[in-house]
């Protein structure tokens, strides 16, 4: 990716994804952020989407070992999406960072990761 998508365009390739997608997109681009020398990893990063996505399915481990219906959720899951969400996910990566980079300032990681709410359409 050359540059940043604009705004509204960004706003455009997010607004059709479910709250699943966005989910994992916000999990992606937050695992990003703390780990952007692996950005272009894309071992790596198909590891962590498996692993965004099973946080955000509900499947974090406090309720035992996953039944083999989890893993083929997930599995499922990341075949059919992985490829549009990490696409999107990119652009928003990119997206905040032209913007913090244009804080006069300076920011840090909540500053970011309010940009990236901003964009997924919550606070939370």
């Amino acid at each position: 990716m050359k540059q940043a998508p604009t705004p509204d365009e960004l706003r455009a390739q997010i607004a059709p994804l479910d709250d699943l997608d966005r989910k994992v997109l916000g999990g992606m681009v937050a695992v990003w952020m703390a780990e952007p020398t692996k950005l272009r990893d894309q071992e790596w990063t198909a590891q962590q989407f498996v692993h965004v996505a099973t946080v955000a399915h509900g499947f974090d481990g406090e309720q035992g070992p996953a039944s083999t219906e989890d893993v083929e959720r997930i599995r499922g899951y990341a075949q059919a999406r992985m490829d549009d969400v990490l696409r999107v996910g990119l652009g928003l990566f990119v997206r905040v960072a032209s913007e913090m980079q244009a804080r006069e300032g300076g920011f840090d990681y909540e500053d970011a990761q309010e940009c990236v709410r901003g964009y997924l359409g919550g606070e939370g």
